[in-house]
């Protein structure tokens, strides 16, 4: 699992964490720029040409080029971006321009929506015609046709339900709701309260713009516990276990 390879890494000094790095570049190797710590991360990006960071780039989606936006030159992220179809390109332009410690940085596009007037027989068939579901999928967004956000759908209700029943009599319209500017501490706290696997992002006008899931918050959660411990020992987040040691005692 790429999140067990960026384990090892981190804990390999960086001769031999940059030899089973050019094992699994072409295979994994953007999956595990993903897991591992921020520093770690940048001392891999460093061994690669463009050409074959691109090529390891173009293994991830638009949600995930959007998290390692900040750590890839330029040139090479805005050739990656042209590789993308028109829909992810845009989203990912969307995401890069919220901070780092906002919800709309932490959302992603894959949303499942239905119509409330929609039976639960047709929302069925659709499901089953799909090759697969988006990550961490508990519910599906009941939306207008203009996509504004209405309520939310629990798988639950899909199954427990007559196939008759309409999707608005099923929805639930009291469920926790972010916009993409709310503070991301704020909603990991609310993820944590709530026990929540996702959550819609709507915008101020009540349109539906995207999702935010447990796996990118618990991610922010990690990230920001990782930065607090190294502060405490008066270090930074761009250093490892492996930092030239003269530079850590100097912070």
């Amino acid at each position: 699992h790429p999140a067990d390879i960026a384990y090892i890494l981190e804990a390999l000094p960086l001769d031999d964490r940059l030899l089973i790095w050019r094992q699994i570049q072409d295979d994994c190797g953007g999956e595990v720029l993903l897991e591992v710590s921020d520093a770690v991360r940048d001392s891999l990006i460093e061994t690669l040409e463009p050409p074959a960071l691109i090529k390891v780039l173009a293994q991830l989606d638009a949600d995930d080029l959007a998290a390692l936006a900040e750590a890839v030159p330029d040139a090479v992220l805005a050739e990656v971006s042209q590789k993308l179809n028109a829909r992810d390109r845009d989203w990912l332009q969307t995401t890069m321009a919220y901070p780092e410690t906002v919800v709309g940085h932490l959302m992603s596009q894959d949303v499942l929506t239905v119509r409330g007037d929609h039976r639960v027989e047709q929302v069925l068939r659709m499901l089953r015609g799909r090759a697969d579901l988006p990550h961490n999928t508990d519910s599906l967004y009941v939306v207008d046709i203009r996509n504004l956000f209405k309520g939310v759908l629990p798988l639950r209700a899909l199954l427990l339900n007559d196939p008759e029943a309409r999707v608005a009599d099923l929805t639930l319209t009291d469920q926790v709701v972010f916009d993409p500017n709310d503070n991301a501490s704020d909603a990991a706290r609310a993820f944590q309260r709530y026990d929540l696997v996702s959550a819609p992002v709507v915008n101020e006008r009540g349109k539906l713009i995207g999702r935010l899931t447990v796996d990118a918050v618990v991610d922010f959660i990690r990230e920001e516990s990782e930065e607090d411990a190294l502060n405490m020992a008066g270090l930074r987040g761009d250093e490892d276990l492996f930092a030239p040691i003269w530079d850590s005692a100097r912070n």
